[in-house]
């Protein structure tokens, strides 16, 4: 049940990994590294679905032979690591050398997988299923013991190379998912180590007695393969899921920085009107779909009725807002945004009571160097203080309209 269950997942992740690969192979179906990806994910795929007991059993009667399976799924893997190694020489080698790289990794996958078959085939293996103890069952055949030993061997020296071209490689490529994708992929063949240098030490031990590993080979070293797999499959994968992942976060937080936004562009545009160039839509789903434009005008309207309240903006007030900031222990990014909240708060009160702005501005506010993007964000703080604070209507109660009207005087 353990086998069935850890293989069935492990085969659903693998599998869903590859359709998220076929998809962007169906769009650019000549991009041989594509094509690499996912021919390894693939291969990868298939052996935890044809290695749950219940598979293993029908393709070996479908196929006529006790334990076919073994040498199908073994071949599978070898193909996949053969393929994830070619892709890998195809990212960080360059161009002269790519080609001789991939004949090597190549040939010596086509040597291995003949020498697999024709060992397997010369082996006696017809006198039961064993799905989940093959390589300890029959570790006595001399053959059989040849055949896993080669297998073991391409696992392991695959192993050894992924993490070398993996961990250097990531240390230089400039995009953070696929930086981050290569590291789990080390951390898979780390694990996948796990899997085959157990096996191999005790199919060399095996030669001069009794390997006590016997209990790591057939249940601990397969789920070592299970969680290699895992990394493999999340590892690989990344650069493209992750980028969209990343994307999907972006809007999400663009979508509540708008809310958050939203009472402080009331406030203004209630105020001024005539800054509103589009209304943002009643339909929220109308609003997801063309976030990127509101958000846009609702940043742009808050800075132009920003601007039109900086006449009535105060250096009193701003003292205020950075005193009361120190009473109550707000500090940094906190305590400017409060400080910009109270002068929107009070300019906006000044305007509307006809406050009469003095000629000269008495206070200029730190800008974001006309940078939207940053500017949506300082907004989105300021936002927040001038709806919930309560130190901003603490703030307008001391600026009393006679100061206010007194400082007005040049």
């Amino acid at each position: 049940m353990l086998f069935i269950i850890v293989y069935g997942a492990l085969s659903l992740i693998t599998w869903s990994a590859f359709a998220v690969k076929l998809k962007d192979l169906a769009r650019d179906w000549k991009n041989t590294e594509l094509q690499l990806l996912c021919l390894a994910i693939s291969t990868f795929a298939a052996p935890f679905f044809f290695a749950m007991p219940p598979v293993y059993v029908r393709i070996d009667a479908l196929l006529g032979r006790p334990n076919i399976a073994t040498l199908i799924i073994y071949t599978s893997v070898a193909i996949c690591l053969t393929s994830f190694l070619a892709l890998l020489v195809s990212w960080s080698s360059t161009q002269s050398k790519v080609r001789l790289r991939h004949r090597l990794i190549v040939g010596y996958a086509i040597v291995t997988i003949v020498a697999m078959t024709v060992f397997f085939s010369l082996g006696t293996v017809d006198d039961a299923e064993h799905p989940t103890d093959f390589d300890v069952h029959y570790s006595d055949d001399p053959y059989i013991s040849a055949f896993l030993l080669i297998y073991q061997c391409l696992f392991t020296v695959s192993m050894l190379s992924l993490i070398r071209m993996c961990w250097r490689y990531s240390a230089i490529v400039d995009k953070p998912w696929l930086r981050r994708g290569l590291r789990i992929v080390t951390a898979g063949a780390v694990a996948g180590l796990g899997y085959c240098l157990p096996k191999v030490i005790t199919l060399v031990w095996d030669t001069v007695g009794v390997s006590p590993l016997n209990t790591v080979n057939s249940v601990v070293a397969p789920m070592f393969a299970s969680a290699a797999a895992a990394l493999f499959a999340s590892g690989f994968t990344m650069p493209v899921w992750g980028v969209r992942l990343s994307a999907t976060t972006s809007w999400m937080a663009d979508y509540r920085a708008f809310w958050r936004r939203h009472p402080l562009w009331q406030a203004i545009t209630q105020t001024f009107p005539e800054v509103v160039l589009v209304p943002p839509p009643a339909s929220r789903l109308e609003l997801a779909r063309e976030l990127a434009f509101y958000q846009g005008r609702q940043v742009i309207e808050i800075l132009d009725g920003e601007m039109r309240l900086r006449p009535h903006f105060r250096a009193a007030t701003r003292d205020l807002a950075r005193a009361l900031c120190a009473e109550h222990h707000i500090t940094g990014a906190r305590a400017d945004a409060l400080e910009d909240a109270v002068q929107i708060a009070a300019a906006l009160r000044a305007h509307t009571t006809g406050q009469e702005a003095p000629q000269q501005t008495e206070y200029a506010s730190e800008s974001a160097d006309g940078d939207l993007g940053k500017e949506a964000v300082r907004l989105a703080h300021v936002a927040d203080a001038f709806r919930a604070s309560p130190l901003i209507p603490a703030a307008l109660a001391r600026l009393t309209p006679p100061a206010a009207s007194k400082r007005t005087e040049p």
